[in-house]
């Protein structure tokens, strides 16, 4: 009967077990058939809920019934000291997020987000041509995966770039569950107050950068961001658009190694718009994180799927499995950069929440592996791909090193006429 659940549903154990950080568990596939929203008990023992199917995921992450403060008395738990979710977050849920996405989006527009392509494309030179001047072997992680989208970040938040080493040092340190609580706090703290500073900065002496125009969005009540808003979406963008896409490439490369064919046809072309298809079908099959999905708190009694949810359940929606929804994405288990469909992948949420800074990081995924592709020639893992270590972060599970390999003469004759073509600038 629709809306009511089975009286005793069977409670799976999750998270399920990976061999291999770049597969999707068994599981999802035969949740998605059997069993789409399922029962499953986490290693505290809290029970929770798991939605696996595309319609169903897109229709809990659209819905305010789930709330996205998951910090709530009651909520399930991951294990005995470590809840999960946005409780720092004073903006998780309406009317305060309302409000709060209403302002950010003035400043996010797309006009703006397009007039960075130019200095994007330019730190993709610059990392790249640094590259190809070292030579080969290198690691990807360290060369190109995570000093593009940081220092992306710092340039279009205004970071002076004298400061901008010790910013992403900070971050690091904030972000590195190896290190110890105080080490992390202190990092924590020094960031607070540099950002409070620069946006007081912003605020004497606004600069055509994104911090600049978050300072001076109003809406239409002459309502304004606060320093503790400014604070959260400094924190929501570093947090969200750092470690995210770094993990990215380094999947994203990974992956077309696997798959040779397609790494052929991806060299193929170099229009936008083969770039993109080539970028969002990474998205869509291998997207960043472990795949145990985003967690949300039913607010009240909703039902999904047929399977009535109750009022207090905690809820993950399993983002990766719904990008390999058959039902969806006909063929959805067969990597294919030529499918019309992927951009409609849920690795950027859905509804309300979706993710504010997508367009940025689609635009530094696009520029990066076009980089890679066609200024690299003979590009190749230099290990073999078993001898590569992988972190154990949640939200951004990443190879820890990529280290690769290309014909490093042809690269730099090709980059040198490249630079000659160009009037003497990279």
């Amino acid at each position: 009967m629709a809306g009511k659940p089975s009286a005793c549903p069977v409670a799976h154990d999750f998270p399920f077990a990976k061999t291999d950080p770049m597969t999707m568990p068994a599981e999802f596939a035969e949740l998605r058939e059997r069993e789409p929203v399922a029962r499953v008990r986490l290693p505290s023992g809290d029970l929770a809920w798991l939605v696996t199917r595309y319609a169903d995921a897109k229709a809990v992450l659209s819905d305010w019934r789930f709330s996205r403060d998951t910090g709530r008395p009651g909520a399930a738990r991951m294990n005995t000291a470590i809840g999960f979710g946005n409780r720092g977050n004073p903006f998780a849920d309406p009317p305060d997020h309302t409000r709060w996405r209403r302002l950010v989006a003035k400043a996010f527009t797309a006009r703006r987000v397009e007039r960075m392509r130019p200095g994007i494309q330019a730190v993709v030179d610059r990392l790249v041509g640094a590259m190809i001047e070292q030579g080969p072997p290198l690691d990807l992680m360290e060369a190109l995966a995570y000093p593009l989208p940081i220092t992306v970040l710092c340039e279009m938040l205004g970071v002076p770039v004298e400061d901008q080493t010790r910013f992403r040092g900070w971050i690091d340190d904030m972000l590195n569950a190896a290190f110890t609580p105080e080490r992390r706090t202190e990092a924590a703290v020094a960031l607070i107050e540099y950002a409070r500073a620069l946006s007081e900065a912003k605020r004497r002496e606004p600069a055509d950068d994104l911090l600049s125009a978050l300072v001076a969005v109003r809406d239409e009540g002459d309502g304004r961001l606060s320093d503790d808003d400014l604070f959260v979406t400094v924190m929501t963008l570093l947090v969200a658009g750092y470690k995210t896409t770094a993990a990215q490439i380094g999947k994203g490369l990974l992956t077309l190694f696997r798959h040779p064919a397609e790494l052929a046809a991806a060299r193929a072309g170099r229009d936008e718009a083969h770039l993109r298809r080539v970028s969002e079908e990474l998205l869509r099959f291998t997207p960043p994180g472990a795949g145990y999905g985003i967690a949300r708190y039913a607010v009240e009694d909703v039902e999904v799927g047929g399977v009535l949810i109750p009022a207090g359940s905690t809820v993950f929606v399993a983002r990766h499995s719904g990008n390999r929804d058959e039902a969806h994405f006909p063929d959805a288990e067969t990597f294919d950069i030529s499918r019309g469909t992927a951009s409609q992948h849920l690795t950027f949420g859905a509804g309300p929440a979706f993710c504010v800074g997508a367009p940025v990081a689609r635009m530094e995924l696009e520029l990066a592996f076009d980089a890679l592709l066609h200024r690299l020639p003979g590009l190749a893992l230099a290990v073999p791909e078993p001898e590569i270590p992988w972190n154990s972060d949640n939200a951004a599970q990443a190879p820890e090193r990529v280290p690769i390999t290309w014909d490093g003469p042809a690269a730099r004759e090709a980059e040198a006429a490249r630079t000659t073509a160009m009037g003497g600038t990279a």
